[in-house]
């Protein structure tokens, strides 16, 4: 007999062989114990999940010739004939193959008829969203006023592409996704009883890489079974193009480090050894997705189904970086993972993409500023005043920082002054006595103001009123001595016009083809609004 693969050797044949469908399964089980046929129903989800497994358990159950309780016997000869495909009461259609209205106009023709031999004639459609909108609309008919012998099942992935006047006739159950911890419970079976020979961490690698679908976790395990008798991690990661778990580890600990140098190399490494950089690209996008929910969640091991060990390792990391830098990491990997998957050299969009990455170690987040500037303030030192140890387990830290020596024997300036203010009060004090020439004085700019000096400027234009203001400098002098409390000079200069239209776009245009303003748009997600010129900027501004 010609060999037989495993996912069709142990093809779900009763409720019980249904794995993470619990819900689904009381409610059949339910309904037929109850009687509580409905005469469509329509099976959703992720492919691999039982769908099409269900469908066909539950026709066996309800044309079962010797059922007890609400599961099929197995036995008899309907269920039999059901098992092998050759049963004359229940069709099995796939909706990609027969989408044509007269496909479905056929169909209507055959309902009318009772069933040879079981309780009820079962349609089976496979993939219903491919049906064309003629051929729902065909279908329509049949499902307002079915025959009482009829009962259709629908199965897709696809619900959404249903119309919603099929899917308000339809009892819709929803299939899940199987868990990674019973994908490997029901691996282990069938190992077992097929004399496997396979390593527990093989069998978690392939519980992984199923993405919670029994049918290609079956499909990996024969795949591994005919490459080798002794299924060991390490082949099985060669067979699949997985990489390595410690090769995952320290590229991320260079990443986190913001260390390109050394991710290149990881990177040139992997490539000299032919492995798969789309698959490493979205191995790198779980590792961070898993630190972030370590970071985030106090159920970090139910939500991740982990061992204990793998999620302290994960707890390590998270403390090593800020959710701020954790988010941003995170959301340029997965835009690299599609930049990667589809590229024409992934190694060079790779390395792009993980140098971008490099920029966010240096950032700090607001809170943090915030907190330096009132340490600060309150005598605490500045980013970078204290050196950081390495992390034991880790490696080198995250952030290094230098001692910075503050030299005490230089005098500090004997008074700070808000120019903006004190230019105010001067008008002010000036307005009342001679109001002209406080508004010949509002129409210059504080350019700088220190203990000794006072330096305005007149911008275009305006520069006629310097002499105005020259021959007054007597008063200014005298009302700037009173709000100030010392003898200062008045510096009038006359400045350039600001420059506007043609000339401002040029420098946004400069601006903007900087490579570092690109990369950080890119990474914040952020467009460029308005450019100052830091030449005729206001600095009153």
């Amino acid at each position: 007999m010609s060999y037989i693969v495993l996912a069709r050797k142990w093809r779900p044949q009763g409720f019980d062989d249904l794995i993470g469908q619990e819900s689904v399964v009381k409610t059949f089980e339910n309904a037929i114990s109850s009687g509580k046929i409905v005469h469509a129903y329509l099976f959703s989800g992720p492919r691999g999940v039982g769908k099409t497994s269900s469908a066909r358990i539950l026709a066996k159950a309800l044309n079962c010739e010797k059922r007890s309780g609400s599961g099929p016997c197995g036995q008899c000869q309907s269920c039999q004939a059901i098992t092998n495909g050759a049963s004359i009461d229940v069709f099995e259609i796939d909706g990609a193959s027969n989408n044509s209205v007269d496909a479905v106009r056929e169909l209507r023709e055959t309902v009318k008829y009772a069933p040879s031999g079981g309780q009820y004639k079962i349609y089976i459609i496979d993939e219903v969203h491919m049906l064309s909108t003629s051929a729902f609309n065909a279908l329509l008919k049949t499902l307002e006023e079915p025959p009482e012998h009829v009962i259709f099942i629908f199965a897709t992935t696809e619900p959404k592409k249903i119309p919603s006047t099929i899917l308000s006739r339809c009892q819709h159950h929803a299939f899940r996704r199987i868990s990674k911890s019973r994908i490997k419970e029901q691996l282990k079976k069938i190992s077992d009883k097929e004399e496997i020979d396979i390593r527990d961490k093989a069998l978690d690698m392939i519980a992984k890489a199923a993405e919670g679908s029994m049918r290609d976790a079956l499909t990996l395990l024969d795949q591994a079974y005919s490459f080798s008798d002794a299924i060991t991690e390490q082949e099985l990661q060669s067979l699949l193009g997985l990489p390595e778990i410690d090769i995952i580890h320290n590229l991320s600990e260079t990443i986190l480090n913001g260390n390109i140098s050394e991710t290149l190399v990881i990177i040139k490494e992997l490539t000299d050894r032919g492995s798969d950089l789309r698959q490493l690209t979205r191995e790198l996008v779980e590792h961070f997705r898993n630190i972030a929910i370590v970071k985030v969640s106090d159920n970090a091991g139910g939500l991740l189904e982990f061992a204990e060990d793998e999620i302290e390792k994960y707890k390590l990391y998270a403390a090593e970086v800020n959710i701020e830098q954790l988010t941003l990491l995170l959301s340029e990997l997965l835009r690299l993972e599609g930049e990667v998957r589809n590229a024409v050299n992934p190694r060079y969009t790779l390395e792009l993409g993980l140098l971008r990455t490099s920029f966010i170690k240096g950032m700090t987040s607001i809170e943090d500023v915030l907190k330096m500037i009132s340490g600060h303030t309150g005598g605490s030192p500045l980013p970078g005043d204290t050196e950081e140890s390495p992390s034991p387990s880790m490696g080198p830290p995250l952030t290094k920082k230098k001692t910075v020596t503050v030299n005490t024997d230089v005098p500090a300036p004997s008074q700070q002054y808000d120019k903006n203010e004190t230019w105010k009060q001067l008008i002010n004090k000036i307005d009342a006595d001679d109001h002209r020439l406080a508004c010949k004085l509002s129409e210059a700019r504080v350019i700088d103001m220190n203990d000794t000096e006072l330096a305005i400027g007149f911008n275009g234009g305006m520069s006629v009123l310097s002499d105005s203001i020259e021959k007054s400098s007597s008063i200014i002098k005298a009302k700037l001595q009173e709000i100030s409390g010392r003898k200062m000079r008045i510096k009038i200069s006359s400045l350039p016009k600001q420059p506007t239209g043609p000339d401002m776009q040029q420098i946004k245009d400069e601006v903007f083809a900087e490579p570092i303003v690109q990369d950080a748009m890119k990474i914040f997600n952020s467009s460029l609004i308005r450019v100052k010129s830091l030449k005729y900027e206001d600095k009153t501004d």
